[in-house]
């Protein structure tokens, strides 16, 4: 957990509400309009039935008249009110889900947040939080006009009768202090709820990536048996859950039915003795409708005010170690145009010429005491660093921890470039200054160019990384060239050419620090040798994981890790 304070529910409530502030408020006033025309209506309902009494026949024309008016302008004032609403709530998902989204995908800086546990976790905070946070702000709306409805019919209805007014307004004393008295406990059972769920669209979401090895393997009983614990589980969080939402908004309507009885209660007498008449009945009887929902509406808001609060935690932890101010960071999200919009440039740092760079005393130790411990080394530009050692001794973990992205680890140490101390590596450590191409490449479902390039590049640059990563002759094959599709995690390419594709992409950048963490794993020996020519002819300074003797012989030092110290 951050040591900094976690956003304010409202604080962060009024910021998400504002960041569209022109359909916000917009949709605001229109449904004020929709939710406080009922009260001019009921009154006129009221009037016309007393002219009524009266025989003023051409009154209660004009009466009737007002009253389809208002009725008109109330069902206009629904319609457009939606439309701004509606593209408020999308401006208001998408506002939170951006900042997360940044907060998972940039590499150091102000802005980097902690990195979710699996994707089904993801899924969660993505979905459901940010559905928890819209919704209490969308039941704000209702509450807030329910009040001032139920304020103005109670000054009308206290006027005529204030025993029967008074019975009226009671319950949402006894909601609020049920909803109350149950905040706990409604907090505890959705934070859980939420953790199921993550557990079970996480596995399947695995299962999912890795169906050809539950296949081959014959694991099919034995996921599926996984799956439906997981699934039994998130059923029990589930109904506790519903059933405890359930439960207040039973509540919620018991406590307006009983209000209705009590003000049947202290009217009958009024009724009977005359000084309670029809006019006054007919405002009452309009009045009943549309005050039965306030309790609802209360009860419901408080309940989701303390289930949005586990949300907006959840969602803090993705920023809060940073800043968690940045869940509410303002954002132009072109959303709402019907025209197509151009990739933005990514914000990259300024490139540092690399002469040389040195590693003092760099240690980063998981919880249970594997990692590195007190590496040093030195590597001057254009030269080929090969690390190596057996499995287990920490060489993914060195690369990681020199580039700064490693987390949750007792690190220590300092990487120095030219002389300078980077303190923050991980925001310095990116192209065009360095590239990863980490163990298991990563590709995603688009065209062999946009994966290398991922949007961004002139052809000029994707040339020459496809020639230096080997791929020249694969595209030639390819029916598209670099238009390509490549599928699902590249499952149209064989193992050598994700691997040279991902190379290609971290190549594209011309970084001053090439990163690769055993790149030879899926390459034949033919074409490591020429992809290793390749990056010595282009004067490529490289750090490498390999175990291969074709590395070793061009390398310009060997590194040799055992137990996560250099040999």
């Amino acid at each position: 957990m951050s040591s900094r304070s976690r956003p304010g529910l409202g604080r962060l409530i009024w910021r998400v509400s504002q960041h569209q502030r022109r359909d916000f408020w917009r949709g605001y006033a229109l449904f004020g309009v929709f939710f406080m025309a009922p009260v001019a209506s009921g009154w006129f309902v009221g009037r016309g039935y007393h002219a009524l009494q009266l025989g003023q026949t051409g009154r209660v024309v004009g009466i009737a008249a007002g009253v389809a008016v208002t009725e008109v302008i109330r069902m206009t004032a629904l319609y457009w009110g939606l439309m701004s609403w509606v593209r408020a709530i999308v401006h208001m998902q998408s506002f939170l889900r951006a900042n997360m989204l940044q907060a998972q995908l940039v590499s150091g800086g102000p802005l980097a947040g902690e990195p979710t546990g699996s994707a089904g976790e993801a899924i969660t905070h993505f979905r459901d939080d940010v559905e928890d946070v819209i919704q209490l702000i969308d039941g704000a709306l209702d509450v807030s006009y329910s009040l001032l409805l139920l304020a103005s019919m109670g000054f009308i209805l206290g006027s005529l009768n204030l025993a029967a007014a008074t019975a009226l307004i009671a319950p949402l004393v006894a909601v609020a202090l049920g909803t109350r008295a149950l905040d706990n406990r409604i907090k505890r059972y959705r934070a859980r709820d939420r953790e199921a769920a993550a557990a079970v669209t996480g596995l399947v979401g695995d299962v999912m990536a890795a169906a050809t090895t539950v296949k081959v393997n014959a694991a099919i009983d034995p996921t599926v048996g996984r799956l439906a614990t997981l699934t039994e589980a998130r059923r029990r969080t589930a109904v506790r859950d519903r059933l405890l939402d359930e439960g207040v908004q039973s509540f919620s309507r018991g406590m307006t039915d009983v209000a209705f009885g009590l003000a049947l209660l202290v009217t009958a007498k009024a009724l009977a003795d005359g000084s309670f008449g029809v006019s006054e009945m007919a405002v009452f009887v309009s009045y009943l409708g549309w005050l039965s929902f306030v309790p609802r509406i209360v009860g419901r808001v408080l309940a989701r005010r303390k289930q949005a609060a586990v949300a907006v935690q959840r969602m803090s932890n993705l920023v809060a170690d940073v800043d968690p101010a940045n869940l509410t960071l303002d954002h132009d999200l072109p959303i709402g145009t019907h025209q197509s919009q151009p990739r933005l440039a990514p914000k990259r740092p300024e490139r540092v010429p690399l002469q040389h760079l040195e590693v003092r005393r760099l240690t980063a130790q998981f919880p249970g005491g594997a990692g590195v411990r007190d590496v040093c080394f030195e590597i001057e530009r254009g030269s080929f660093s090969v690390v190596t050692g057996p499995i287990g001794s920490g060489k993914t973990t060195l690369l990681r921890a020199v580039l700064g992205l490693v987390s949750q680890v007792d690190s220590g140490g300092e990487v120095v470039w030219n002389g300078s101390v980077l303190t923050d590596r991980a925001a310095f450590l990116v192209p065009p200054n360095a590239a990863f191409l980490p163990q298991v490449p990563q590709l995603i479902s688009d065209s062999l160019a946009d994966n290398i390039a991922l949007g961004v590049t002139t052809d000029e640059a994707l040339s020459h990384a496809l020639r230096l990563a080997e791929l020249e002759y694969d595209l030639g094959a390819m029916a598209d060239g670099a238009a390509t599709l490549i599928g699902p995690r590249g499952l149209r390419l064989s193992g050598g050419q994700r691997q040279r594709v991902a190379t290609a992409r971290a190549l594209i950048h011309r970084p001053e620090l090439v990163v690769l963490d055993d790149l030879s794993s899926a390459l034949d020996v033919e074409t490591e040798i020429r992809l290793w020519d390749n990056l010595a002819e282009a004067g490529m300074t490289v750090l490498a994981v390999s175990h291969r003797a074709v590395a070793f012989d061009r390398a310009t030092q060997v590194l040799r890790l055992d137990g996560g110290r250099l040999a």
